[in-house]
This record gives structure tokens, C-alpha cells and sequence, in this order.
């Protein structure tokens, strides 16, 4: 009997062992094709959002650890709490997805860019009422189809827009499960891809066929055309208040201006694009 109560006790602590590493471990979800914000480099992830969740875990006292994942499962499994609890992927806040996940503040705002073939540049290419060049949303007239990778807001908006017969009526939306397959499509399947300005300009680096400009939203009656822009923010397991808590004390850490009027998230942006 007191060999079995032993083996019972020592049974019981490796149980807990095991549960208090796991707490000592925090998930992040992430999809690692979204540079500056998320990309691989020398095999490990990288980017804006991993370096702040990396303080974030300092904070804690806690151990980060990303899994690269599909774009469109992240918000559902930071939901369902059992695999992850955070979700940093440059997520952009909307109703739909507030009815499943908690979110940060919001830490960057982006423009919407459509990445183009050049032979297509004078038909969707205008001067805005701001004094730059973008392109209108009814430019964006396709035989082939409108690009975006599945569950970003580019993909949500699209999907809207098409069944509703509003600013894109009488287009196709292809949906891709990653950013790089999207612009390869361009020209075959493909017209435009839509996503947002710093992964468009990454993406288009080095390819003399491609380039993007800003989309807006064009004025009427007088009014000025208006960008098209997300924001993104970090999501967490409803119900995770610390995390959250930590996540929003970091960002507010981040968010203080310089003297040059610079603030830490910016700072990150232009290390991880090499400025």
C-alpha cells in the first residue's frame, strides 16, 4: 500500500510538472508570409508583431512560442482557447471577428494596395484629389479576377462587395492560402491582388512586371477621395485578461513618440525593412 501511495504521489507531481511548464509556455498563432510583420529569415520567424510578443512574454515572465500557421484558421482556434490563446498576424479589427476574440489597441494603421501588371498601369492608374497616384476601387474592372489571401480583411471586404453588387459588381474573387501564390497568379488567372502596403511593396521588390499603388475610395459631390486602410491589432482568448492586459501595457510602451517623433512600433517597421 505505501508503494502504491508513492507511486500515486510521484505520478501526481509529474502530472503538475508537466501542467506548470505548460503554463509557462504561451501559443501564438501566426502566419509568417506577411513581412515586415511576420516572415521567416534564417529558418526562424521574424518580424514586427513577433518582437512584440517576445517583450510581451519578458513582461510575464513567460516563454513565447509561434506556430506558423494558415491565415484563416487563426481567429477560430484563438476562439476555441485550446491550442492558443493569441493570435499576431497584422489582424485587422471588424465586427464579425469582436463577436469571437477579444482585441488589443490598435498598434498600426495600413493602407489597402493592389499590385498590378505594369501592361495594365494606364487603366487603373489615377491622380487623387490628395496629389498622389492610386487607383479607384470601380477601376479595378476584371476579366480574370481580384486576388486575396483567404480570411484577411482584403478577402472579407471583396467577398461583400461582389455579393452585394457594389463596387466591384461583375468581378471574380480567387482566394489564395498565401500571399507569394496570389501575386504568381497575376496574369494567368489573376488581374489585381489586393492586400495591404508594406507586404505589397515587399512584394513586388525585384519584379519589373509588377507594381502597386494605394486603392481609395473615390469623392463625390465635391468630397476628397479617401484612402482604404486597416488596423491591426492582437487577438487573445476571450476571457485572457492578463494576456490582454500585458499585451496593451507593451503597446503602450511602443506607441511613445521619440524625439524625432518616432514611435516604437515604427522603429520595428524600419529595422525589419532594413531602413
Amino acid at each position: 500500500m505505501k508503494k502504491l501511495f508513492k507511486c500515486l504521489i510521484a505520478a501526481i507531481c509529474l502530472l503538475v510538472t508537466a501542467s506548470c511548464t505548460k503554463n509557462e509556455i504561451i501559443i501564438v498563432y501566426t502566419e509568417a508570409g506577411f513581412a515586415p510583420f511576420e516572415y521567416i529569415s534564417n529558418g526562424k520567424i521574424v518580424g514586427v508583431d513577433i518582437d512584440i510578443m517576445n517583450r510581451v512574454g519578458e513582461k510575464l515572465g513567460k516563454e513565447i512560442r509561434f506556430e506558423n500557421v494558415n491565415f484563416d484558421v487563426i481567429i477560430d482556434t484563438v476562439a476555441d482557447g485550446k491550442l492558443a490563446n493569441i493570435g499576431a498576424a497584422g489582424l485587422s479589427v471588424t465586427p464579425e471577428r469582436l463577436q469571437k476574440v477579444d482585441f488589443s489597441k490598435v498598434y498600426y494603421q495600413a493602407n489597402l494596395y493592389v499590385i498590378y501588371d505594369t501592361e495594365n498601369e494606364n487603366n487603373i492608374k489615377h491622380l487623387m484629389s490628395d496629389g498622389n497616384y492610386g487607383v479607384y476601387w470601380s477601376s479595378l474592372k476584371s476579366n480574370k479576377g481580384i486576388g486575396v489571401q483567404s480570411g484577411t480583411t482584403a478577402d472579407l471586404f471583396l467577398n461583400d462587395e461582389v455579393k452585394e453588387g457594389g463596387l466591384l459588381e461583375g468581378n471574380r474573387v480567387n482566394f489564395f492560402s498565401s500571399l507569394d501564390t496570389a501575386v504568381s497568379d497575376i496574369g494567368i488567372n489573376t488581374d489585381y491582388v489586393i492586400i495591404d502596403e508594406l507586404p505589397a511593396k515587399k512584394l513586388v521588390q525585384g519584379k519589373l512586371n509588377l507594381n502597386c499603388l494605394p486603392l481609395y475610395y473615390q469623392g463625390e459631390n465635391g468630397e476628397g477621395d479617401q484612402l482604404a486602410y486597416d488596423e491591426y491589432a492582437i487577438c487573445v482568448t476571450k476571457g485572457e485578461t492578463v494576456l490582454l492586459n500585458a499585451i496593451n501595457e507593451v503597446l503602450d510602451e511602443l506607441l511613445k513618440e521619440d524625439e524625432n517623433g518616432i514611435n516604437g512600433i515604427q522603429a520595428l517597421v524600419n529595422k525589419h525593412l532594413g531602413l
